[in-house]
């Protein structure tokens, strides 16, 4: 396999992106507008989240602002997920459900940035591990 192929793919399967596809592949044979959207939009932030990542750990070794663009990135994806809904391009209850899972991701991240600098990580590790997962 070409080289370009093997990156792509390793990148893909880094993401949600893999997981994300058959329902992009599902809302657009049905033609089901809105869910293919919020699906689009959602895998879109996943796959830019993979991209910066390993740019952004390697440019943030003190730990600070890898916090602010991960809840940056969870509160423009919220933004326009709401936008879309109240223009009635995705689904309302898509957009409400979608946010009231996310809306925990950027709080998490901010509290962890003040945790890691203030108490040394004494109170947000267990919340962290446990909880950012279910999350994303």
């Amino acid at each position: 396999m070409p080289d370009w192929f093997v990156e792509i793919r390793v990148i893909l399967s880094n993401s949600w992106v893999f997981i994300l596809s058959p329902a992009i592949i599902i809302f657009y044979l049905r033609k089901d507008w809105p869910a293919f959207y919020f699906s689009v939009i959602t895998a879109a932030f996943f796959l830019y989240g993979t991209l910066i990542y390993s740019a952004l750990k390697e440019f943030d070794d003190i730990y600070i602002w890898r916090y602010v663009v991960w809840a940056f990135n969870d509160i423009a994806w919220m933004a326009i997920i709401a936008y879309l809904g109240i223009k009635d391009k995705v689904y309302l209850w898509q957009s409400v459900l979608g946010q009231l899972v996310v809306i925990m991701a950027p709080i998490l991240q901010l509290f962890r940035l003040v945790d890691r600098h203030l108490w040394d990580l004494s109170y947000s590790t267990y919340m962290y591990k446990t909880l950012l997962p279910l999350i994303n």
